[in-house]
């Protein structure tokens, strides 16, 4: 009789631990405007399994930024990955999205410069590459030329030439004398013998990558949302504590060597964010940076940005402290 009750509560048990295998998957639908180093993180947190524990089926798919947040509103879309754009659109706009978990809480790239560039005042008369006027990497470039004596509109000139391996190109010629470099461009940079002026993230605080929902989504389809961040803070948390197993990511996704990998990691560590939330600091910067893209005043609360209640729940489920925004 004792034995029958054994076996009737050990078979409870698995039961309760199988369920959320059982179950069939709920479909979550994200979209990502391309690969990024950026986003690794939920990449490495998809091939561990995370989100499928979580009981999600993630359908990820390629779009443009613009195209991804309209598709938000339409509710074509549960979640999406251009967490700038989303910023940027809720600033001006005033749409009813909000970014629920960052990956970074701080930028990822390198100021990067020709050889016989050694500081950041040695800038004076030169010519530094950015991607875009307005962009990240604008902003990066005269706040850095500010920190260093020199006015970003008259010392330097800048030139807008597209994405990191475009100006990396225009670095080995030419054109410019600097530029901004994220991982691994910034590596290969250096073993160039290019220069490292500094990293932008100890100079300039704004969050980089993460998850944007719509407010609809965010009341009517909280179970999902909680999933999607649940698995996000397991790779986030991965990522900090198992360096071999993030190399080992890095190396085979990207198609870098183990050496190359592993600076990778060492590049983007002090970026991450500790808890999935970003800085107080980090979002007013965001919003300094829109006002400036938009030749214009932002005048709009980061909490208008942002909604950190199902990440709080979270993060207390999973006995991980929050850290300060």
């Amino acid at each position: 009789m004792v034995s029958k009750q054994f076996k009737a509560i050990g078979a409870s048990v698995i039961l309760t631990l199988l369920s959320p295998l059982l179950l069939p998957a709920q479909e979550a639908r994200i979209g990502n405007p391309g690969k990024s180093l950026n986003f690794f993180i939920f990449d490495l947190a998809r091939e561990k399994g995370f989100f499928r524990e979580e009981g999600l089926d993630l359908k990820v798919i390629s779009m443009n930024c613009d195209i991804a947040v309209k598709a938000l509103l339409t509710g074509d879309l549960d979640a999406s990955g251009c967490v700038g754009s989303a910023s940027r659109v809720i600033a001006t706009q005033n749409v009813p999205v909000k970014t629920v978990v960052w990956l970074f809480k701080k930028p990822t790239f390198y100021v990067v410069s020709k050889p016989e560039i050694r500081k950041g005042a040695d800038l004076k008369g030169k010519t530094v590459g950015i991607s875009s006027f307005g962009s990240d990497t604008d902003l990066s470039i005269k706040v850095f030329a500010k920190l260093n004596g020199l006015d970003p509109e008259r010392d330097i000139k800048r030139i807008p030439l597209g994405p990191t391996s475009t100006r990396l190109a225009a670095l080995k010629g030419p054109s410019i004398d600097a530029t901004p470099l994220s991982p691994p461009y910034h590596i290969y940079a250096e073993q160039m013998g290019f220069n490292i002026l500094a990293y932008v993230g100890d100079f300039l605080e704004f969050p980089q990558s993460g998850f944007s929902v719509s407010e609809s989504v965010l009341q009517n389809k909280r179970v999902l949302v909680k999933k999607l961040i649940r698995g996000t803070l397991r790779g986030l948390q991965l990522v900090r504590e198992n360096r071999a197993e993030t190399v080992r990511f890095i190396a085979k996704d990207y198609s870098l060597s183990q050496g190359i990998a592993d600076r990778v990691y060492t590049s983007i560590l002090p970026g991450l964010s500790e808890d999935g939330t970003a800085t107080e600091k980090g979002l007013n910067t965001m919003v300094e940076s829109i006002a400036i893209a938009l030749k214009r005043e932002v005048k709009i609360p980061t909490s208008r940005l942002v909604d950190y209640g199902l990440l709080r729940e979270v993060q207390a489920e999973l006995g991980h402290s929050p850290g300060s925004r």
